[in-house]
């Protein structure tokens, strides 16, 4: 006989990022609701480790070393425990009469030799139970224990109640309530559905669209929205692989939701598919000040916008200075001085001022008048070695009739 070697089942969970609902704008009140949360089995096989002592023991039965060292397979359909099995090698014992918990083995041989032992469901016990095998015409007893299921075998349900009016903003296909899609006909973006609470199973939320049937639609195509990218975006996988689709500026995308990965902002377009939020939420603002470009850590990038550029940004932010900076790119950041100003009063009537030939020559016949409010951008600007604010595009107060 061979060396017993005891199997380890590992489960591996796979690490998701947390996912948020895209904000909507301000719906109806809804109904109260009830909240009823359970655990169900997931169709499929799976792999759990089973222990054979000797009768009465904790020492491993020699004779099932083989049973042990193969762990067994539990199959689970239509949500229910239906059957565990082993599968052994062509060249290992052949098991007669092989019983577990009052459960006889169906054998089966496949092609490579290998033989398949087959138990109706009651087999499977996590607690001791007997089990008793002839081999070489002698026959055994013993205890068999087996493994837990592991976490992947089980979904949890979250079912509520309220009846909600909800538009679909997506074309959704419907679903039944064990999450496989149904023959019923799509129902169309635009359309205003009545849902009668919501089902989410795992990680996938749908909203129930009849009292009895089984009918469901996908909450992300209901909560979701299209948004329009201001710049040219790559799609990443969840773990920030780029991958070879992009989307050029002025797509109109659909975002299920969003997620932080790596620390920023994404939207999910879908499956393992994500974009930077940055590419979509940004907003154009006018550089009223030459402003140089930034890192997040204070350095200049040797960028710079000129006076009265126009620049996307990707909101506003406090660095390690304590100064307010736009986001204008990834780790790229302009004073916002340059761009929201400082509120200062003048202390005597001025006039406004424009370049011309590299000097200040008046602007109009404009006068703003003394103790009255503006705006000035960045710091003072020199021209003919004079300092002037900047109080508009191309427009310029002297500094120094300002308090």
């Amino acid at each position: 006989m061979r060396k017993l070697t005891k199997s380890v089942v590992t489960a591996l969970s796979l690490a998701t990022a947390t996912l948020s609902v895209i904000p909507q704008a301000a719906a109806p009140a809804e109904a109260a609701t009830q909240t009823k949360t359970s655990k169900e089995y997931v169709n499929g096989s799976y792999t759990v480790a089973a222990s054979f002592y000797d009768s009465g023991s904790k020492v491993y039965s020699t004779e099932a070393s083989f049973l042990t060292a193969a762990a067994a397979k539990v199959t689970i359909k239509s949500k229910k425990i239906s059957s565990v099995s082993f599968t052994l090698a062509k060249d290992s014992p052949v098991y007669s009469d092989l019983t577990i918990n009052g459960s006889k083995a169906k054998t089966s041989t496949g092609k490579d030799g290998s033989v398949t032992y087959t138990f109706a469901a009651g087999a499977y016990q996590t607690s001791s139970k007997a089990a008793t095998f002839t081999v070489n015409g002698s026959k055994f007893s013993a205890d068999v224990v087996f493994g837990a299921l592991p976490s992947s075998a089980f979904v949890t349900v979250t079912e509520t109640s309220a009846v909600v009016k909800k538009k679909v903003q997506k074309t959704s296909a419907v679903y039944n309530r064990d999450g496989a899609k149904t023959k019923y006909k799509s129902i169309k973006a635009g359309k205003t559905v009545t849902t009668y609470g919501t089902l989410t199973r795992g990680t996938t939320k749908y909203y129930k669209l009849s009292k009895t049937a089984s009918k469901y639609i996908k909450a992300s195509n209901v909560d979701g929205r299209y948004i329009t990218l201001k710049n040219a975006a790559a799609v990443y996988t969840q773990d920030l692989k780029k991958t070879k689709t992009s989307y050029k500026k002025g797509k109109k995308v659909y975002a299920y939701a969003y997620a932080i990965l790596g620390g920023e902002k994404y939207y999910k377009l879908g499956t393992n598919k994500y974009i930077k939020a940055l590419n979509a939420d940004g907003r154009y603002i006018t550089v009223k000040h030459g402003a140089a470009v930034y890192s997040k850590d204070l350095k200049k990038t040797g960028s710079s916008y000129s006076e009265g550029k126009k620049v996307l940004t990707f909101g506003r932010t406090t660095l390690s200075n304590k100064k307010k900076y736009y986001q204008v790119d990834q780790n790229k950041f302009i004073v916002a001085s340059n761009v929201d100003g400082t509120t200062r009063t003048l202390k005597k009537n001025a006039y406004i001022y424009k370049k011309s030939k590299g000097k200040a020559v008046r602007y109009k016949k404009y006068v703003l008048k003394k103790n009255s409010k503006r705006k000035t951008y960045g710091s003072a600007v020199s021209i003919k070695g004079k300092k002037y604010y900047i109080i508009s595009v191309g427009q310029y107060v002297v500094k120094s009739n300002f308090r």
